[in-house]
């Protein structure tokens, strides 16, 4: 099976990724729901047993700190983060509990998750995941429920779907899904120096309903007066550009490249950009090369 045969069962049919180890915090206490709800940019209040949602948590300044999905469970809540996220996050999380009920547990060592891609994948998958947790995600390109579930187990189950006809996807082929629908990574895309809003998260992880929660004052005046300089494109490549080549215009740095793929629509990547570039068809210097914005994904997260 081709990589574009492998993609187009991701998108169009079904098919499971490799197993992820991700950061995981289990938090407990009468409170727990309540407190994570007014730590992140995401309203977690509405969420009932069972349900997820897609969260950041920022420092004061509105940066980044991490992003991920927080389930609610009888009992518990579970927030998955990236590992590099983890600890900074934690340590904020753990540094403003005051009266509240909450305790953090890391279960890190212990859980993983696997993603089952495309329409197809939540019929395939059926009960097969016992009690584990599934949760949907936008965050890889395609349709997707990620598993979470013990190492031994997402193993067992990934060879168990694979058997019955699944696309087996690699961690390359995971990058190219998530390039190709212009999907931010922590790690990659997004770190500490970043504002949600630049790495196209407005959409995806932030409530403009909710009550107050740290970094809100940031988002609010730079959502409202457009005071975003630099923001998250999808560019097609040239050779040779890889995650830290700079991209000029005019002789000046006006951004870097973050993220690369190879695709069955070519070499493709993610880099951020000043506001004046962030138009489709601009072109600016890569390397050696020339990149061309493909599309632009600062705030939405849309690639149209």
């Amino acid at each position: 099976m081709s990589l574009h045969e492998r993609l187009r069962a991701a998108r169009e049919g079904w098919a499971v990724g490799p197993v992820l180890e991700r950061a995981f915090l289990r938090v407990t206490g009468k409170d727990a729901q309540d407190y994570l709800h007014r730590m992140s940019t995401q309203d977690l209040a509405r969420l009932k047993p069972g349900e997820s949602a897609y969260a950041a948590f920022l420092n004061a300044k509105g940066h980044l700190l991490g992003e991920g999905h927080v389930l609610a469970r009888e009992g518990e809540v579970l927030v998955e983060l990236d590992p590099a996220a983890a600890p900074e996050t934690r340590a904020l999380l753990e540094k403003l509990v005051i009266m509240d009920d909450v305790t953090f547990e890391d279960l890190s060592a212990t859980l993983r998750a696997l993603p089952v891609l495309g329409p197809e994948g939540p019929a395939k998958l059926g009960g097969r995941a016992g009690s584990a947790p599934v949760v949907p995600t936008a965050r890889r390109g395609a349709p997707c429920m990620d598993v979470w579930a013990p190492a031994a187990e997402a193993e067992a189950l990934r060879a168990a779907l694979v058997a019955d006809g699944a696309a087996p996807l690699d961690l390359a082929e995971l990058e190219s899904l998530r390039i190709l629908a212009g999907v931010a990574r922590f790690g990659a895309d997004m770190d500490a120096s970043r504002l949600p809003m630049e790495a196209g998260l407005t959409r995806a992880a932030i409530s403009f309903t909710k009550g107050c929660y740290i970094g809100q004052e940031v988002v609010l005046r730079a959502t409202a007066r457009g005071h975003l300089q630099r923001g998250l494109v999808q560019l097609e490549l040239p050779p040779g550009a890889r995650p830290g080549t700079p991209l000029v215009a005019g002789g000046q740095e006006v951004g870097a490249v973050t993220s690369v793929a190879e695709t069955p629509e070519g070499r493709l990547g993610l880099g951020y950009l000043r506001r004046a570039h962030w138009k489709p068809g601009e072109r600016v210097r890569a390397g050696e090369g020339e990149a061309v914005v493909r599309a632009v994904i600062v705030e939405d997260g849309v690639v149209a």
